[in-house]
């Protein structure tokens, strides 16, 4: 008789538990809903791409030149333009140029500034839909990688051609959550043409 009593006493406790997850809060009979931190909610992947600030090409035989000092004031326009903004991760090349085209930026955001090819347009593609998904980052190329990086994306090239003298574009690359890309193209910091 006591062992029945127990047995029927367990029998209530797990159908009172049964009943008591099937109306949890959730609507999905006890189960927590799994949120993708890739995914970041549906919200549209932004990429700021630029073309490195003015180079000093005063040494022909340097391959890796820094900024000029118009180049540095570039890299604070940038800054100026920016700071306000969202601002997630940074992406620049390997060369000195590039990088410092983002010092402003990622100092004011306490950022660091990640690595990519520069001819490794989809690599740099993938990377970014792999860790910066739904976020907003800033990238610095070169002057014959910025429309083809555009193109990786999945948007059409909005000018047909950079010239080795323009260093002013700045084009808003919006990745929608179903993959569509749009860029936008504007100007920043003193005209360069």
């Amino acid at each position: 008789m006591k062992k029945q009593l127990l047995q029927h006493g367990w029998f209530i406790i797990l159908l009172l538990l049964s009943v008591a997850c099937r109306q949890s809060p959730t609507g999905q009979e006890g189960a927590m809903p799994v949120v993708n931190p890739a995914d970041n909610n549906g919200q549209p992947t932004v990429l700021y791409l630029v073309r490195h600030a003015e180079k000093d090409i005063s040494d022909p035989s340097n391959e890796n030149p820094g900024l000029t000092a118009e180049g540095t004031a570039r890299a604070e326009a940038l800054r100026s333009l920016l700071q306000e903004q969202e601002v997630d991760a940074l992406y620049a090349t390997k060369y000195t140029r590039t990088k410092s085209t983002l010092i402003p930026l990622a100092e004011v955001k306490n950022l660091e500034i990640r690595q990519y090819e520069a001819h490794d347009f989809n690599g740099l593609r993938d990377k970014v839909l792999q860790n910066d998904k739904g976020h907003t980052l800033v990238v610095a190329a070169h002057s014959n990688t910025l429309l083809p990086i555009i193109e990786a994306f999945g948007a059409k090239r909005p000018v047909s051609d950079i010239s080795e003298l323009e260093y002013d574009y700045l084009f808003k690359i919006t990745i929608a959550a179903d993959g569509t890309a749009t860029v936008e193209t504007s100007n920043y910091g003193k005209a360069s043409r």
